[in-house]
């Protein structure tokens, strides 16, 4: 894993979750090829970063808005 080099999270309406207390996670995580990829998930951002979904580039500009993202950088 690389190094995390942002954090979002957002919580959203639950039906099981009523006190709000499960957020959704989404991290950018810098790899070693001068590369990015964003993971999303529930847990720390750690966990998340290791074992989160992948989004796609577009997804993760939804998260990650502005020139943060370049699309030639980020990973597959």
């Amino acid at each position: 894993m690389g190094d995390i080099v942002g954090i979002s999270r957002r919580s959203y309406p639950s039906e099981t979750d009523y006190d709000g207390d499960l957020p959704t996670v989404v991290v950018l995580v810098a790899g070693y090829n001068n590369d990015y990829a964003c993971y999303i998930g529930h847990g720390t951002p750690e966990w998340v970063a290791r074992h989160g979904d992948k989004l796609t580039f577009e997804q993760a500009c939804q998260h990650f808005p502005g020139d943060q993202l370049k699309p030639e950088k980020y990973r597959l």
